[in-house]
């Protein structure tokens, strides 16, 4: 067990103890007394008034940052519905691309097989290149659809018709 020693009080003299008692406001008993009580309370009054004054600012503030938080997340709902719409936008021209780029491929393919045919049915296709419809132009109507059939092939047509003259 520690014992702890405890200061025993300063002892003053009589003339500086007065000389205290004076500039505190102290009684003859060393208890403070009433000017001081006086002072002390209007000091208190003046602190809460000042503490009272800086709470309704903050609450203020709080207040007008609570609003624009409220503004704000309805403005970001806004945000994310048009987000949203764009989303679904693109992703709706996606699927649209994507079966552009399908029913390409499957034309592609659709003239290479029948370039292979030709080529084994003996038709020398560089040389009759230059009766192609493209490379007389205006000439010949040409028309090609390619259908996807239920059991996965891939059904090529293709069209080739002379145009009518017409007159000049």
């Amino acid at each position: 067990m520690i014992k702890i020693k405890s200061k025993k009080p300063k002892k003053y003299a009589e003339k500086e103890l007065n000389k205290i008692r004076k500039k505190t406001g102290a009684c003859d008993h060393d208890k403070i007394g009433y000017p001081a009580l006086t002072k002390l309370a209007e000091g208190m009054l003046a602190r809460s008034k000042q503490d009272a004054w800086n709470i309704e600012k903050l609450s203020g503030i709080l207040h007008s940052q609570n609003l624009t938080l409220k503004e704000n997340k309805k403005g970001i709902s806004i945000l994310v519905d048009k987000y949203e719409d764009r989303i679904e936008e693109l992703e709706k021209q996606i699927e649209e691309l994507t079966k552009q780029r399908n029913e390409g491929t499957r034309a592609y393919n659709g003239l290479a097989q029948m370039g292979k045919f030709a080529e084994d049915m003996g038709i020398d296709l560089q040389s009759a290149k230059d009766d192609l419809p493209e490379a007389e132009k205006n000439k010949y109507h040409f028309k090609q659809t390619d259908t996807v059939m239920e059991s996965g092939k891939v059904k090529h047509e293709i069209k080739l018709t002379p145009k009518k003259k017409g007159k000049y």
